[in-house]
């Protein structure tokens, strides 16, 4: 069993189309996405546009009446009832961060029993706070298990090996391309979207299989050590659930702050082009430049719900995993070790 590093070679083989679909979709910042998209249409629309629409063109800009005028006011009204939708979103938003201080205690609680558990299980003193180092002594450990259940099984029967060296391969391809990409994360975005693929239910679902239908011919030691790597994967479950949701939080607050530069600009360009209209030339280039401002709210929003609706889609999964909001800090999903008194 060897962890591979597929995703490192696999990238460098992506075709271009690929790549940049990855980096519209996921990889790239969202506003550098948003200013993409906005610089890719304006050198469409203004410069190819004047060049292939020639004198046509510039005959209809004359006409501020009909053309400029009422797609520029659109805009400018759009962005008055983009920016109060998103204000009132925000507002319910962060109505519902304040709460009772035994709901956040029990929050705290939830995440300080978690560690506290994982301690256990992994035999360490404490767990890495930083969310990518505690990800990758997580995979790390998981590589580690199912590296000793597979030296475990070396004495047993043929058909018995094949089952568990198939699944526990599988494991691992996973779990390193999982540990390339956390290699390269600087962010709880990169975090999430590292941990996006690893499909820990299958996983889970394989090895449960595996060990009721070899229940009898596995050894008592390889079972405890089965045991040990299904809590592992939960916790890694558990962990990418509650990391998702920090995430999303981050990526609303990110959007809100940018939005609200964003749209300042577009207001004030607009309001400024329409004002001045009749006293500037209404070239092709300048009015598809003003256009390409008055839309850059709605290329923001629409770059950060790409990557926000990816990413839950992709990692809609393991719902009994989650932290449990309750102030016993329990864990759905995951039974406490036994402690002694």
């Amino acid at each position: 069993m060897t962890a591979t590093s597929g995703p490192t070679d696999g990238t460098r083989r992506m075709p271009v189309l690929g790549r940049l679909y990855r980096w519209v979709l996921l990889d790239g910042n969202r506003v550098a996405v948003a200013g993409a998209g906005l610089v890719g249409g304006f050198l469409l629309v203004g410069v190819v546009g004047s060049v292939v629409a020639g004198e046509p063109l510039s005959a209809a800009l004359r006409d501020h009446s009909r053309t400029t005028v009422p797609l520029v006011s659109a805009l400018l009204s759009g962005n008055f009832l983009l920016f109060s939708i998103v204000v009132s979103v925000n507002s319910l938003f962060v109505t519902q961060e304040v709460s009772a201080l035994d709901r956040e205690f029990g929050r705290i609680q939830s995440v300080v029993e978690y560690r506290r558990r994982l301690e256990d299980i992994l035999d360490v003193d404490h767990v890495p706070a930083e969310p990518v180092q505690f990800v990758r002594l997580l995979s790390a450990e998981i590589l580690t298990r199912a590296q000793s259940i597979e030296d475990d099984l070396h004495a047993t029967e043929v058909d018995l090996r094949a089952d568990f060296d198939s699944y526990l391969d599988s494991l691992a391809t996973e779990t390193g391309e999982m540990n390339d990409q956390l290699a390269r994360a600087a962010s709880n975005a990169d975090l999430v979207i590292a941990m996006m693929d690893y499909n820990h239910d299958r996983q889970i679902h394989d090895l449960r299989r595996l060990q009721s239908s070899h229940s009898d011919a596995l050894p008592e030691r390889t079972n405890e050590a089965i045991d040990d790597l299904l809590q592992l994967l939960q916790y890694v479950a558990t962990g990418r659930a509650y990391f998702k949701s920090l995430y999303i939080r981050q990526e609303f607050a990110n959007l809100s702050r940018n939005l609200v530069f964003t749209s300042i600009v577009s207001v004030a360009t607009t309001a400024s082009f329409l004002h001045f209209l009749e006293s500037i030339p209404a070239t092709n280039l300048l009015v598809t430049g003003v256009e390409a401002i008055a839309l850059a709210p709605f290329v923001l929003v629409g770059s950060y719900v790409l990557r926000v609706s990816a990413v839950s889609r992709r990692t809609n999964a393991a719902g009994q995993f989650v932290v449990s909001d309750s102030v016993t800090g329990d864990i759905e999903g995951i039974a406490p070790p036994d402690r002694d008194d």
